[in-house]
């Protein structure tokens, strides 16, 4: 699997978790086995997926410090 193709299929991976709270419940009962069960090796899966958690906090954060500015500014 090419390092862009597995970045491609853990962030579709991780978005499905997203939206499907079953699927989020059974990865957090049993992150590896859930992982394995999907042909990902768990160790160079958590790397991403932190990653991925701490660009879109970043990004959310931004979001809100613009508004929050932005509302500031109006009163």
């Amino acid at each position: 699997m090419t390092n862009e193709k597995f970045k491609k299929d853990v962030i579709e991976l991780y978005e499905k978790l997203e939206r499907d709270k079953e699927l989020y419940k059974e990865f957090l009962e049993d992150e590896d086995k859930f992982l394995e069960a999907r042909g990902f090796i768990p160790s160079e899966v958590k790397g991403l997926v932190n990653n991925i958690i701490d660009t879109r906090k970043n990004i959310l954060k931004e979001v809100l410090e613009e508004q929050s500015a932005k509302l500031e500014k109006n009163n």
